[in-house]
């Protein structure tokens, strides 16, 4: 790496150490300049197939509040741009003392509801449905979000998350994006529950609502407006409010930005983005240094929080699993077609090489089947191998979240390279599944 590099995040960093000698120079470079942390999620993240998760964009743009707010029955008001977001804490009927009472359990804030709505929504997207099961218990599901040690003391984690939960799923939200270009699709959602049908935590016994059910306009929405995210990058960030709200905010807007000149916003545009009313220096130093972890799981993020202005540039979504691209090209690092990778990785890579993942001469290129692979002559080809590898996991519930969470599924390929990319998922997949249920 040059004298210059060294000013960049540690994950851009650890990415040009990947390129010129693979991981070993990725610890050495921890050693000297970045930190276990660092190192440890930037190869967590390279070394593990991605895993598609999803957020609402409008989420992506702006966020819960980090802590506790004083007033926690006001509702959270956020505006950047087109985009308008209000939260209200709506009144529920609890059992106080065996009488009915309305009250309010307050805005969801910190890192815990932001964790539960990526995974509630990524489960919607992904299975195309707007019910949601959460699992057996509650133990089984904060488990399937990362958090190994689960605890039932007063402020143990899964009292934390459920009272985040319940907060989170009471409240009404109002959504307004104005479309301002011709290609935009303005819509307003108002007074809509993420769930309509959510009865609130019961029993400390870990029991507690298995199944949640979107509202429909809530759910058509998130469809349409879905952002791709890394559910592994999601599990590294997620005791850290800001460090989600970053990468969720970059992972929305990067990929967007068409000019090779980049974006320039304000410090006190991004604050507003990030649900902060800062005062500058601060502000920036938590950014800053919260951009190193931000980056050691997203380094294909371009940006140079350098300055008096934050400049965001075109880069890679972060399902993107290429560390060479051209957030790496800008930074000056030598154009390659692979980068060296970490020893799971590293086979991945070769076997990506292998003859006949290019097309060949006359061989046409074509789309990823669209609709059901149960029918047609050439669906039976992915519907073979949805069955001999991903077995017994339905091969129409496979093939939308490949089309909902495969960065390339727009691109065009000749049928042998879309079957290799499709068998590859499906292995993936299938293995991720059986993980998750035998937990």
């Amino acid at each position: 790496m040059n004298n210059g590099d060294s000013n960049k995040p540690i994950g851009h960093q650890y990415a040009l150490a990947m390129l010129d000698g693979g991981e070993a120079q990725v610890r050495s470079l921890a050693r000297h300049a970045g930190s276990q942390i660092t190192m440890d999620a930037f190869l967590r993240v390279q070394d593990e197939e991605p895993v598609p998760a999803f957020l609402h964009s409008a989420l992506c743009a702006m966020s819960l509040p980090t802590k506790r707010p004083k007033d926690e029955t006001q509702p959270i008001l956020r505006e950047d741009g087109k985009y308008a977001l209000a939260i209200n804490p709506r009144p529920v009927l609890l059992n106080v003392d065996g009488k009915p009472v309305l009250r309010s359990l307050g805005v969801p804030y910190g890192a815990y509801p932001r964790v539960a709505l990526i995974y509630l929504l990524s489960q919607a997207v992904t299975k195309r449905s707007r019910d949601v099961y959460l699992g057996r218990n509650f133990t089984e599901w904060m488990r399937r979000l990362g958090y190994q040690t689960v605890s039932y003391g007063p402020r143990g984690t899964a009292n934390r998350m459920r009272e985040q939960v319940d907060r989170l799923l009471a409240c009404e939200w109002q959504i307004r994006w104005d479309g301002t270009e011709a290609d935009d699709n303005a819509f307003a959602v108002r007074d809509v529950k993420i769930s309509n049908e959510y009865a609130g935590s019961l029993e400390k016994n870990g029991a507690f609502a298995r199944e949640i059910r979107m509202s429909e306009a809530f759910y058509s929405h998130l469809i349409e407006h879905a952002v791709p995210l890394n559910e592994v990058a999601i599990r590294e960030l997620k005791g850290t409010p800001t460090a989600l709200d970053l990468y969720t905010y970059l992972a929305y807007r990067l990929p967007r930005i068409t000019s090779d000149k980049g974006q320039t916003i304000s410090w006190d545009q991004l604050a507003r983005h990030l649900g902060n009313e800062a005062d500058s220096k601060r502000f920036r130093q938590t950014v800053r240094e919260t951009m190193q972890l931000v980056s050691a799981v997203y380094p294909n993020a371009n940006v140079d929080l350098s300055g008096r202005k934050v400049v965001l540039n075109p880069s890679p979504a972060p399902l993107e699993r290429k560390l060479v691209g051209p957030h790496l090209r800008l930074l000056g690092a030598p154009a390659a077609e692979t980068a060296p990778r970490s020893s799971v990785l590293a086979k991945l890579s070769d076997s990506k090489k292998a003859p006949g993942s290019e097309p060949k001469n006359g061989e046409p290129l074509l789309s990823f089947p669209v609709g059901s692979l149960s029918f047609g002559t050439r669906e039976g080809a992915f519907r073979k191998i949805g069955v001999d590898k991903g077995h017994p996991w339905s091969v129409d519930q496979m093939a939308d979240a490949f089309r909902a969470g495969f960065p390339g599924i727009a691109r065009q390929r000749s049928e042998a390279e879309w079957l290799r990319v499709w068998e590859s998922f499906v292995v993936s997949y299938a293995k991720r599944r059986a993980n998750t249920e035998a937990e």
